[in-house]
């Protein structure tokens, strides 16, 4: 061809000759891929999202949330490598090495890391100490403490040890099946607080959920209590028996006693929550064992552990088997004012008989505050009086009886009792440097044992509360067992199953204060009850999940009805019709339950090796894959090189008319349309498609940028600019129309609904425009690159320097290399996608060939801002549209 007719074809176009290899099957192969890595990318990021929010403490969790998200994001991960793999074959190879490497460290953090156990199955209370805690648990060895270093009475007896239980769950099978069982259940569903409305109570979803978790709890107790204790466990726990009877010097009944690792440990009481057995003989001791061992899976156990974050794994159950002591009085001593930590006095609560009539609330009793200085005090005495107390039966276990009616109305203890109970449990508290919980009981002859000390939590002292001047409350009774305010609706418990449909923002009101309750705390406002004290398991426990509780009310469940609104002012032992306002300033914060515990720390570990990114520069050498220390680095890295190998191979692979259609517009350039899934409205069996029949987002946005302003043509050229254009006319074969050169290929759209990929050759120059404009924002993105043109290099140069300049107005990310132009927009919601779009088509036209006129600041100047004016024009009819 002539050098003339070059010069006339500079701005024409002409088809180029192009065979249909298949590549339009190629890429519609790789662009599922691409979407299916998209999907997965955007699934593992919304994982990350809520375990980072769960690392924060705020919602409770277990590990079957942990190892569930666990699972599906490395799930996700695998297919996005996998995917990644499918876009570049044997690019990306070290990708896999690396996610092994990361998965096996995370599975490594989730294994149960079993704690080298002693061997024995028993050991005898005179040989354990607080340092035998991990194989005797918590309860047994502050026993065994109280009696080797402080030298104070406690019961005889043994304790059935870690090694023992894991034994008997391991020979058994349990140990395997009963993880399935817990690990394939979610609580999740249980806890959240759901409003109960009459569609709630048809909701058989939401009531299956709970009745499920019940169901769970029953099969696994049945199990364990149907399985069988290997042979020289049992022969161990009966040996152990016979020594304590010799060492009584005759037969003897015992409590068979919990004592979970774990269990009475600071910030984690585990009150109430696992079985005691009381007054038991030789023939139930085995069994006694299994129920004890059952009652780790206990509905309110079960939830007790999950609101705590403590691992189903890492509660490891022992038993404490101690003589039954004859108890005339019993009850709970506190080295400090659980309610006030300023408040050092100590708080003594006593009751005729068992103990257990305390700590249960099902027992009236005796009140007495002690001054420490300058000598031990009594300064308050409460004496009601008290007409039943628990007492050993004559055969097994405990049973009600009357109370002797001359001792109804008289004090549970002696003055001397009472400050020789101080003076020791001021000991204790001072052995172990924290406040204590002390349980106790005086026998018939007036002897004093221990049979229990674990840790205090105290709560920082309220402001001086008051009543409401002018109103009436509905209920003014009781004692604060919990601070605080709360408003809430009243929901009656009378039964277990009433538990099942407790409305959002309750506030449980019951007869008693059972320990069982704690089991729905969290989704409660407050607790009150006709029954308990502040010795209570259940105050221990509601202190622990604050939670203002008021106990000892007087004709609670009959003066208030459940649905009813009210207001509990537990710290002046008031309940109010209503919403109270000036009262709720005292509604404590919920802590952060999980916070320490062993579930809390497990996700925090696990979350350092899949949410921190360290990839954040892909122009840098080390954004590879051998870099890669997290799931998210593995996910920034597979989207940023899945979006160059898509961009990549668009611009790369030319494709035929035969295998697209061509859009049918008045616009005189010839575009074809490849349609990837569902990119059209409907099907098309000619070869054209109008624009109206365009369903993909983004093409149409890019349209719209496209003929919004009429293309004005070629700007006049100046005597060295057309004189450059005709130098690269006639040296630079790649500018012959009429060859099949990278210059002079057709414009071709790859559409689907929400992707399009368009390979633009205008003349002397390429663009390449890819986006992702679809509702899922992080999916969304924009890629741009602009390179070539007729003139010389340096006028090249500063033509991409002149589009970036522009683009840089309108918060792309612009990055120029010699006459190439690199911009793109990752992260961003549908309509700001669509809004660049417009500026990418309006550019797209309006750039065409001012090459030819880059040495001329003025005119450049000139051009730029008619351009930005029109840009910016069009954005702020996008602003008028939002």
């Amino acid at each position: 061809m002539s050098f003339l007719q070059r010069v006339r074809n500079l701005f024409q176009l002409t088809p180029a000759v192009v065979i249909d290899d298949g590549q339009q099957d190629l890429f519609r192969a790789r662009y599922q891929s691409f979407r299916r890595l998209l999907s997965a990318n955007n699934a593992a990021l919304d994982i990350m999202t809520e375990l980072e929010e769960a690392s924060r403490g705020h919602r409770h969790f277990g590990m079957h949330f942990v190892r569930a998200r666990v699972t599906a994001i490395i799930a996700k991960v695998f297919t996005m490598v996998d995917n990644m793999q499918a876009l570049a074959p044997g690019k990306y190879d070290a990708l896999s090495a690396a996610m092994r490497s990361i998965q096996e460290q995370i599975q490594y953090e989730l294994e149960y890391k079993k704690d080298s156990f002693r061997t024995e199955y028993i050991l005898d209370l005179e040989d354990i100490t607080a340092l035998d805690i991990d194989d005797v648990g918590g309860k047994m060895a502050n026993l065994g403490e109280l009696r080797n270093v402080l030298h104070v009475p406690v019961p005889s007896g043994f304790a059935i040890t870690s090694h023992a239980y894991m034994t008997f769950m391991r020979q058994s099978g349990l140990w395997e099946e009963i993880n399935c069982l817990v690990l394939g259940h979610s609580m999740a569903s249980y806890f959240v607080a759901k409003p109960t409305t009459e569609a709630d109570l048809e909701d058989d979803e939401y009531t299956d959920q709970r009745i499920a978790l019940l169901e769970l709890c029953s099969k696994i107790r049945g199990m364990i209590l149907n399985a069988s204790v290997p042979a020289e466990l049992e022969e161990s726990i009966l040996s152990g028996y016979d020594r304590l009877c010799a060492t009584e010097g005759q037969a003897v009944h015992v409590a068979m006693r919990s004592s979970a690792l774990g269990e009475d440990s600071e910030g984690a009481s585990f009150a109430g929550q696992h079985r005691s057995l009381l007054n038991i003989d030789r023939d139930s001791l085995v069994d006694a064992y299994k129920e004890v061992i059952a009652s780790k899976y206990s509905p309110h156990a079960m939830m007790y552990r999950y609101m705590l974050g403590i691992r189903d794994d890492d509660v490891i159950m022992c038993a404490g088997c101690v003589s039954m002591v004859s108890s005339r009085s019993g009850g709970v001593t506190y080295t400090a004012n659980p309610l006030n930590a300023s408040d050092q006095r100590i708080q003594i609560s006593s009751v005729w008989g068992v103990a257990q009539g305390v700590v249960d609330g099902t027992a009236t009793n005796d009140h007495f505050v002690l001054e420490r200085e300058p000598v031990l005090s009594i300064v308050s005495r409460h004496v009601p009086r008290k007409e039943s107390a628990l007492a050993c039966s004559d055969t097994e276990g405990v049973c009600r009886v009357s109370v002797d009616p001359l001792l109804c109305e008289q004090p549970t203890l002696s003055d001397l009792q009472i400050l020789e109970l101080a003076e020791i449990s001021a000991r204790i508290e001072a052995h172990y440097g924290i406040p204590q919980d002390i349980e106790w009981v005086y026998t018939p002859a007036g002897k004093l044992i221990l049979l229990q000390a674990r840790p205090l939590e105290l709560l920082e002292a309220q402001a001086e509360p008051r009543l409401l001047a002018g109103l009436s409350p509905l209920l003014h009774d009781g004692q604060t067992a919990s601070v605080g305010a709360a408003h809430g609706t009243v929901h009656i418990v009378r039964k277990d199953v009433d538990l099942l449909v407790l409305p959002e923002n309750a506030i449980l009101v019951s007869v008693e204060a059972a320990p069982k309750w704690a089991a729905v705390l969290n989704r409660c406002q407050g607790v009150i009850t006709e029954q308990g004290s502040i010795a209570g398991h259940l105050a221990n426990v509601a202190r622990e999940f604050r939670v203002p509780a008021l106990f000892g009310v007087s004709g609670a469940t009959t003066t208030l009805v459940s649905g009813q609104q009210i207001t509990l002012d537990a710290d002046n032992r008031a309940v109010y019709q209503g919403m109270q306002t000036e009262l709720l300033q005292r509604q404590p914060e919920r802590p952060n339950m999980m916070e320490g515990s062993p579930v809390f720390q497990t996700l925090l570990r696990v979350n350092q090796l899949i949410t921190p990114l360290n990839l954040t520069n892909p122009d840098t050498l080390e954004f590879r894959p051998s870099n890669c220390q997290s799931l998210h680095d593995i996910t920034r890295f597979c989207h940023e090189k899945s979006v160059h190998e898509m961009f990549n191979f668009g611009r790369d692979h030319d494709f035929s008319p035969r295998s697209s259609k061509q859009l049918k517009t008045i616009v005189p350039m010839q575009w074809w349309i490849i349609n990837l899934e569902d990119g059209f409205t409907k099907d098309i069996t000619g070869k054209m498609v109008p624009l109206d029949n365009i369903a993909s987002v983004p093409m149409l946005a890019i349209w719209r940028g496209i003929v919004a302003y009429p293309w004005e043509g070629p700007p006049s050229l100046d005597g060295k600019g057309f004189m450059s254009i005709l130098f690269q006319s006639a040296t630079n074969a790649n500018l012959e129309p009429a060859m099949a050169s990278t210059y002079t290929d057709k414009n071709y759209f790859m559409i689907s609904k929400h992707f399009c990929n368009l390979q633009s050759r205008f003349g002397y120059h390429f663009t390449s425009v890819e986006a992702m404009a679809g509702p899922r924002t992080r999916e969304n993105y924009i890629r741009f690159q602009f390179k070539g043109g007729a003139a010389g290099l340096q006028r090249r140069i500063r033509r991409a320097q002149f589009v970036g300049e522009i683009l840089d107005e309108f918060n792309f990310h612009t990055k120029v290399r010699e006459d190439a132009l690199f911009a793109r927009v990752d992260g961003v919601d549908q309509n700001f996608v669509e809004s660049r779009l417009e500026i990418l088509g309006h550019l797209l036209i309006h750039t065409r060939q001012l090459d030819m006129i880059m040495s001329r600041e003025d005119v450049v100047q000139h051009y730029k801002e008619r351009i930005l004016g029109q840009l910016r024009t069009m954005m702020r009819a996008w602003e008028g549209k939002l």
